[in-house]
């Protein structure tokens, strides 16, 4: 029925994120998909035409999330603090399928074009992060959390090329491990907040389901 396709869609899409998060991009097969499913090689081949459809599916849904989490960044303002909330923002993208797949989509120019497409479409893109991380470090501007001489715009644009960098570099520019990377972020948020914000909130700056 078109509900049980329905449901075995949303299922193998979910083992499908799973795989490439827990063992990259070059993971995702048809078949490996199955053996992660525990179902049979063909019924894959009943829900999605091809890899490249389950590719271009986990890359709508991340984009989805995406523009999610953005609105959602713009809520935790005046809440936990700067550092956090970059941090948080930042392990959503990083931490994301889509961050796998991502070299995979910009060696192939037709495949990078309409993942954009898709991203206009459906949410945000890593070309909005800029504009994202600038709208809210003006809001904790206008809270009093970031001193009054901080350029929100120039700050925004420096933390997403960082982003967008580690999101394509791949092996030629390894990532940080996650300790580093907050110490990087936190510090990043202390050279444009004001000194009192609160003390940090663990509990809530580094889990990526969050959005």
């Amino acid at each position: 029925s078109a509900e049980t396709t329905q449901e075995l869609h949303a299922a193998l899409l979910e083992h499908a994120q799973r795989l490439v998060s827990r063992d990259g991009a070059s993971a995702l097969t048809m078949r490996a998909l199955a053996a992660e499913a525990g179902v049979s090689l063909g019924l894959p081949y009943k829900i999605f035409a091809d890899r490249r459809e389950i590719v271009d599916e986990i890359v709508s849904a991340e984009v989805r999330r995406f523009g999610a989490a953005a609105e959602t960044l713009l809520t935790r303002v005046g809440t936990y603090t700067v550092g956090d909330n970059l941090i948080w923002f930042a392990s959503i993208v990083l931490n994301s399928p889509a961050a796998s797949l991502a070299q995979e989509l910009h060696a192939d120019d037709q495949r990078l074009e309409s993942a954009s497409r898709v991203a206009e479409r459906t949410g945000l893109s890593p070309a909005s992060f800029p504009a994202v991380l600038a709208d809210y470090l003006t809001a904790e501007q206008r809270v009093g959390r970031v001193r009054d001489n901080i350029d929100g715009e120039a700050f925004g644009f420096l933390i997403a090329g960082a982003l967008h960098n580690l999101l394509i570099a791949g092996p030629a520019w390894r990532r940080p491990e996650q300790r580093q990377l907050e110490h990087y972020l936190t510090a990043a948020a202390g050279a444009i907040a004001k000194e009192s914000q609160g003390p940090r909130t663990r509990e809530h700056n580094l889990d990526p389901q969050e959005s």
